[in-house]
């Protein structure tokens, strides 16, 4: 059997560490259960060689809101196209190009989710991203 003094600091350390263990529970109770659910998809089509990022769009809040962003000030838009799960679609088109801020709207809803969305370079010649799920 170790000394007293071994077996006082032996306790101290289980102590410590199952305080850190419940610590680690509350922070990640603390999580929003949305943020496990928002998702996105950057278009590379832009600068030399279309090897630039020209913006991107995404899903979040739980599936009812997407947005569209533009990153490339050369004149043609992004946009972010979704489907519903009642077969419902849509589109948002950032709004001010590629000036700071992005644009988004909510036609989701807790019974009628996003379920699929992409994202598309608006030019002459359209390019999309393959569908995905959201």
């Amino acid at each position: 059997m170790p000394p007293p003094r071994q077996r006082a600091r032996g306790r101290r350390l289980i102590r410590v560490a199952g305080a850190g263990a419940a610590a680690a529970g509350l922070l990640l109770a603390g999580t929003p259960v949305a943020s496990a659910h928002d998702t996105s998809i950057d278009v590379i089509r832009c600068g030399y060689q279309w090897q630039a990022r020209c913006g991107y769009g995404g899903v979040t809040d739980n599936h009812t809101r997407v947005y569209s962003c533009d990153t490339f000030s050369d004149g043609i838009g992004v946009r972010t196209e979704y489907l519903l799960r009642n077969g419902g679609s849509g589109y948002v088109d950032d709004a001010n190009g590629s000036a700071s801020g992005c644009s988004a709207i909510f036609p989701g809803t807790s019974s009628n989710p996003i379920t699929d969305f992409r994202v598309c370079q608006k030019s002459n010649v359209w390019y999309c991203v393959g569908w995905r799920p959201a």
